[in-house]
């Protein structure tokens, strides 16, 4: 029976490394969006009866999940956030984040109501909102998180509202607020009036099999490099 020995030099597996790592890392991510964006449109075909209503201490929903809730309070519309390169119909834009002041009765607090993307054309036009009580219904999930983020948002001192932001966490949200804020966000109902662009299906534009596919992609990659790895380093024994 024949022998075989592997031993890579040590500069080639210092190169596989930097290659292997990032392209698995990209295949894993790929992989848990299609997997979020799959439990997002099951959980939004819930009934509207099953509406959480969300309170201050109202736990952050899963990564992957999503769930009709409605919020009563009044909108701060002196704070608002600007969710900056957000695209629609491949027009680049922003989504408006205004925060909600939830009643007394539901605890008060802060939570973020994503109330719709705009153009990039209309960024210095006026985010108007009626400041009265009301009751918002939409679908509550997580904040939405980058692909790579690069480090922590700086927390302006005295920000000017309204701020431009790149997927602030609830920590940084607390720290520009002054106060503690909801770990989630409420995406504002198409049907709720004061509002923008709005059109929440998961599959509008990258659908959850899409992303299965990027990710065997990524994997077939890694995958090929680590065959000839292995294929150019491995040596039958004479």
């Amino acid at each position: 029976m024949p022998s075989y020995r592997f031993r890579p030099p040590w500069w080639a597996t210092l190169g596989l490394l930097p290659l292997l790592l990032p392209m698995m890392a990209a295949g894993f991510w790929q992989l848990d969006k299609g997997l979020a964006k799959a439990g997002l449109a099951e959980q939004m075909q819930q009934p509207a009866s099953a509406a959480l209503t969300l309170r201050r201490e109202t736990p952050a929903p899963s990564r992957r999940g999503a769930q009709p809730a409605q919020a009563r309070g009044t909108y701060e519309p002196q704070r608002q956030l600007r969710l900056d390169n957000q695209s629609h119909a491949r027009q680049p834009g922003y989504r408006v984040w205004t925060p909600l002041r939830l009643s007394a009765e539901d605890g008060g607090g802060l939570v973020m109501v994503d109330r719709g993307w705009r153009p990039r054309t209309q960024l210095d036009e006026a985010l108007s909102v009626d400041a009265g009580p009301r009751t918002l219904r939409g679908l509550w999930r997580p904040l939405p998180e980058p692909g790579l983020r690069l480090g922590d948002s700086a927390c302006a001192a005295a920000p000017a509202w309204p701020l431009t932001v790149q997927y602030p966490t609830a920590a940084e949200l607390a720290c520009l607020y002054g106060e503690p804020v909801a770990d989630g966000l409420l995406l504002l109902d198409p049907a709720e009036p004061e509002g923008y662009v709005r059109e929440w299906s998961p599959v509008r534009e990258v659908p959850a099999s899409r992303h299965y596919g990027y990710a065997a992609q990524w994997f077939a990659f890694s995958a090929t490099l680590l065959f000839f790895y292995i294929k150019l380093n491995l040596k039958r024994l004479p």
